[in-house]
């Protein structure tokens, strides 16, 4: 039996030392780039579903070597963001993760919102770019299908292209699930070595990502996606009862880092260093690294021509041929690749220091770097030097007028206009004809309640469907900045009706609106992708919990209510 067990005990040591990833290499920095500092984006705390508080978190990452942390616990932007702090030398800053229909996005250098963002993606960016944040794409390429994103039509600001959740993720779905037994085995002695070789990628977000550079800026950050802890039932946050501390901070720091390109050094002043980090990071002046495979890691990549120089996250105005240099101090073996779009312009560079010729031509270049063995994970990647030709600005063409209209609202009277609530909520409207044009004023008020059933409503029945019409235009004002779900709603049965939407937002003075149709989205499951108008029965104004908190009381005012239509947007229903 001794013997047994013995054996035993040997064999899983030796399954363990063969399952060893490769340890990392030390690397040494370069003495002249004191500006550059590594940090870590995308971490929760307790304060949502990570297992520690800031400050501890903050601990793990200066015991990692790092400079800076960006919290990113899930929220609807509401809440104030804590004030940039130093913890223990480490810079903390605080950013919002909040779902949408069409994946999760983040927003970091935002102040507290009017109103909670959700619905659409595109709504949600939308928001974040209007009160001046910057907004990420989370892992896009999540091999789970409600944290995957789908709306790449839409104008974000920033895309994880590497996510430590979504990595592992996809190699078990590639490799089966034995290499996350193995993983198990070989965390407590290597703990980032483990999580790095975990990594796996996806060619899709990445793709993606290279053809909409051609068009716009695009930042390419690194997420970690720390939570420490793997929960095994639902819990409130800051609840670790029923939950594992793995992988831990610390290992999650020592896997994935970005690596930033600051204007100056850090001077202690949090939040002086917050604005400088945050503008380096707005200007993609950035790279990302899988440190779990060598660090500290250090790249300088640069392009110049007749127009000027510029590095890694600038624009250069086309103008004669172009010098790139690149600089890295990867290990002997690793070889970089510099990408002009989706061609490689020059692979398996094994120098330090290089330089590369490259037509006059407007592109957009960037730097990989991997180490030289099967199946190895892309260790370092840069920002991209966009050079660009001075062609037309991109520029979305008008929709034509319209040929058609029918009034909804006539200003006399208000036939066909309702309200409807929830059985907890208030609503009732106004016949406004004081006014220099009449208008509808809706009076609601949203009940108090954890539940997300509260809504208020003022619609118009129409009885004779939507056709032709392809539009609804009309002009509103709300008290106070808001959203309002206009709707779409077609009978199925006597008892059931399916619904069609698009989020509009309002603010204290009068805006223009016009609700093409075609741009309606489904409220969840309906027969058509697009509303069959001849079957619409009515239009309806909602305020609901997707963007108005409980207990929310307002007004808005409608006028000037019209269906249009044109004969270049009419669509066959």
């Amino acid at each position: 039996m001794v013997l047994a067990a013995a054996a035993l005990v040997a064999a899983v040591a030796v399954w363990i030392a063969v399952s060893l990833p490769p340890a990392r290499v030390a690397l040494r920095p370069p003495a002249d780039d004191p500006n550059t500092v590594p940090g870590v984006f995308h971490v929760h705390t307790n304060r949502s579903d990570g297992r520690s508080s800031p400050e501890q978190i903050a601990a793990a990452a200066a015991r990692a070597g790092l400079k800076f942390v960006i919290f990113t616990d899930h929220g609807d932007g509401t809440a104030k963001p804590a004030a940039p702090v130093y913890y223990g030398g480490v810079l903390c800053l605080d950013g919002v993760e909040v779902s949408t229909r069409g994946g999760h996005y983040i927003a970091i250098d935002l102040p507290p919102t009017p109103y909670p963002l959700g619905g659409d993606a595109r709504d949600v960016m939308e928001d974040v770019r209007r009160f001046g944040g910057f907004g990420v794409v989370a892992h896009p390429d999540s091999p789970k299908d409600d944290l995957r994103w789908r709306e790449w039509n839409e104008p974000f600001d920033g895309i994880e292209l590497i996510n430590l959740d979504s990595g592992w993720r996809t190699r078990v779905a590639e490799s089966g699930w034995g290499v996350l037994v193995r993983a198990l085995g070989t965390y407590p002695i290597r703990p980032s070595e483990t999580i790095g070789h975990l990594v796996g990628e996806s060619t899709v977000a990445g793709a993606r990502w290279e053809s909409l550079t051609r068009r716009r800026r695009i930042v390419a950050l690194g997420g970690a996606d720390a939570h420490a802890k793997v929960a095994v039932a639902d819990v409130d946050p800051g609840d670790n009862r029923f939950s594992l501390p793995i992988p831990s901070y610390e290992a999650s720091f020592g896997t994935l880092t970005m690596h930033v390109r600051l204007d100056a050094e850090l001077s202690g002043n949090a939040h002086a260093d917050a604005r400088m980090l945050l503008s380096a990071i707005r200007g993609g002046r950035l790279y990302t690294a899988l440190s779990a495979m060598a660090a500290p890691p250090y790249l300088e990549f640069t392009a110049a021509n007749q127009q000027g120089s510029v590095q890694a996250g600038d624009e250069l105005p086309a103008g004669g041929p172009i010098t790139l240099r690149v600089r890295t101090n990867a290990p002997a073996g690793f070889k970089a690749a510099v990408w002009r779009g989706n061609e490689v312009l020059s692979g398996d560079r094994t120098e330090q220091h290089f330089t590369i010729e490259a037509p006059a031509d407007p592109a957009v270049y960037r730097v990989e770097i991997r180490a030289d063995r099967s199946r190895s994970p892309l260790w370092l990647l840069s920002n991209p030097i966009y050079v660009r030709g001075p062609g037309p600005s991109t520029v979305s063409p008008a929709r034509p007028p319209a040929t058609d209209t029918k009034r909804l609202f006539e200003g006399r009277e208000a036939a066909g206009w309702s309200t409807e609530t929830d059985p907890t909520s208030l609503a009732a409207f106004d016949v406004l004809r004081g006014t220099a044009i009449p208008e509808l004023a809706l009076r609601f008020g949203l009940a108090t309640g954890d539940g997300n059933h509260q809504f208020a409503a003022l619609g118009v029945a129409t009885a004779d469907g939507l056709a032709p019409y392809d539009r609804l235009t009309f002009e509103a004002r709300s008290e106070a900045p808001m959203r309002v779900s206009v709707q779409l709603r077609a009978p199925v049965n006597p008892d059931y009706q399916e619904r069609w939407e698009r989020s509009i937002y309002l603010e204290p003075t009068d805006r223009p609106v016009s609700v093409v149709f075609d741009d309606m989205t489904p409220i969840g499951t309906t027969q058509t992708f697009r509303a069959p108008l001849p079957n619409v029965r009515s239009i309806v104004f909602v305020v609901d919990r997707t963007n108005t908190k409980a207990g929310t009381s307002g007004r808005i005012w409608f006028r000037n209510i019209q269906l249009e239509r044109s004969v270049a947007l009419r669509s066959s229903p």
